[in-house]
């Protein structure tokens, strides 16, 4: 009961105030991907973004089925995965460590920051943590059961369901075969055997995806495919670079990944509780205890020696993190309960309670300060970006063979973010943006007159100017917005003074305001 009532306060706080949220640049190829799905049009999400996995832009279909188009339909998949996956670690803790140590490690999880945000936004990483903690948890129960056919060939399945989710998760495959090292020895063999079979169910599954892909787009895709496998490419080195050694990266990255931004993916308490459990495993060296040790290094070096690195990338590694910390919890709570104290009689028991109480407290104290870490770093996203009125206004002002420009879009405004309101009867292409990347992500090269000419040629009648801040600068590079402007306003090309329509309020530095600027060139 206890869990069910955490698992409500979650999923109503998850979704609380969904469609205000703004969109982020990493939900537009699900959230766009699954309206071109609902709409029909598979040859167009093929050759668009058939080199994501399908399975969550196929479940937000469904949710745009039963609830409508929109931005709350699509994040309500990650709310549900979310709320599958404190459940599903409930269950593989209270197997193995007991029901007390599993309602504590799910707490912990739902009021990480880091999980807890990505539970309100349409990205894959909720159905990697989900699908990853399932894998774990059939092959764990199979290892436990070496004679459960029945166990195994869920393994293959939740695996192959799992690379349908997000690619990374075959990672989890080097888990299984370092846990048969460690745990399985015996029969080394035949149980390597029984690996393979895993792999055979899982290729099965994942196969007639992959000849979609290239039924629709050859091998011309399987390049981007390989991008994404790799979490990117070497376009973000300096990105990916920010703390040094290597091996330390994620240590840092897991609990301030920004210097000047206040973001705790998972809060620096619950961090530390979670390292001394995983020293408390390494120390103990029980069944499970390897197993999870096993799961928490595989994770940590595979990612740490990919290229481009951040926190989002390891969220497997967020289980592990909750169950070693609530391990090591309990420890110390045991310890307090078996506390004998010096003095004797009705003094000694008060003290024995006042220590118990005071640790109760400050575990509390602990998960209520996780807790509002994950509603700054919500907060900090709760704005909202007027981008659907300005797609309203361009649907009505827009003939078949006009286009509109975004200039340098971020984090916050792209083109498929003004694509996602379009109506089908209008062509996606009809929203452009130049640089063709997220400026404050990537080094942008703004070339005044290479943009005036490309203005031209696909016959822009709007240029979408918004509130960028006045002297941010952009990613690596001393060029900010208000320079763009500038540079913008000295052609001469811009600018209608009765036609310049605005959305939005400005609010200090960063405002949220969408302006649009006819091209007279």
């Amino acid at each position: 009961m206890v869990l069910l009532a955490f698992l409500v306060v979650f999923a109503v706080a998850a979704s609380y105030e969904l469609g205000y949220m703004s969109v982020q640049w990493d939900e537009m190829p699900h959230l766009f991907g699954a309206t071109l799905l609902s709409r029909g049009q598979t040859w167009d999400y093929m050759t668009t973004y058939g080199y994501y996995p399908p399975l969550f832009d196929l479940a937000a279909t469904g949710f745009f089925a039963l609830l409508g188009v929109n931005e709350v339909a699509g994040r309500l998949v990650a709310v549900t995965f979310s709320v599958l996956a404190i459940w599903l670690l409930f269950e593989f803790t209270k197997r193995s460590y007991g029901q007390k140590h599993a309602l504590v490690a799910s707490v912990l999880l739902g009021t990480m920051p880091g999980f807890f945000w990505l539970s309100r936004v349409t990205m894959l990483e909720t159905l990697l943590i989900f699908f990853f903690t399932l894998v774990m948890f059939a092959f764990y129960t199979w290892l436990n059961k070496e004679g459960s056919n029945r166990a195994l060939i869920f393994s293959g399945v939740a695996l192959g369901l799992g690379v349908l989710a997000k690619y990374q998760i075959v990672v989890a495959a080097l888990a299984m075969l370092l846990s048969i090292l460690f745990l399985a020895r015996k029969h080394l063999k035949s149980n390597i055997g029984k690996l393979i079979i895993i792999g055979i169910i899982t290729v099965l599954i994942v196969s007639p995806w992959f000849l979609a892909i290239y039924h629709y787009n050859g091998m011309t895709k399987f390049e981007t495919l390989q991008y994404v496998m790799s979490e990117g490419g070497q376009d973000r080195p300096a990105y990916s670079n920010r703390f040094q050694p290597i091996p330390i990266y994620y240590l840092v990255e897991m609990t301030w990944p920004f210097k000047d931004i206040a973001v705790h993916p998972i809060a620096l308490p619950i961090f530390i509780l979670g390292l001394c459990g995983l020293g408390l495993f390494a120390y103990r060296r029980s069944r499970q205890d390897i197993f999870f040790l096993t799961w928490f290094l595989v994770i940590y070096v595979f990612f740490s020696f990919i290229p481009n690195r951040q926190w989002r990338y390891i969220t497997p590694l967020f289980p592990i993190m909750a169950i070693s910390a609530a391990s090591f919890i309990m420890l110390l709570y045991g310890k307090v309960q078996r506390w004998r104290p010096q003095q004797m009689g009705l003094k000694a028991e008060r003290l024995k309670k006042l220590a118990a109480v005071s640790f109760i407290a400050l575990i509390a104290g602990t998960v209520a300060y996780s807790g509002y870490a994950s509603y700054q770093m919500t907060v900090r996203d709760q704005i909202h970006i007027p981008i659907k009125e300005a797609t309203s206004y361009l649907v009505g002002n827009l003939t078949g063979d006009q286009s509109a420009v975004l200039v340098c879009a971020y984090n916050l405004l792209s083109q498929d973010m003004f694509r996602f309101y379009l109506p089908s009867n209008m062509s996606s292409e009809q929203i452009w943006q130049y640089p063709t990347l997220a400026v404050d992500a990537f080094t942008p090269n703004f070339n005044i007159t290479e943009f005036v000419e490309l203005c031209r040629e696909r016959n822009v009648k709007y240029i979408i100017l918004y509130d960028y801040g006045v002297n941010a600068e952009f990613f690596n590079t001393t060029l900010n917005y208000t320079q763009v402007r500038r540079m913008i306003a000295e052609t001469g090309l811009f600018g209608d003074p009765k036609d310049q329509p605005f959305w939005g309020d400005y609010n200090g530095w960063m405002g949220y305001r969408i302006f649009l600027v006819r091209f007279l060139g």
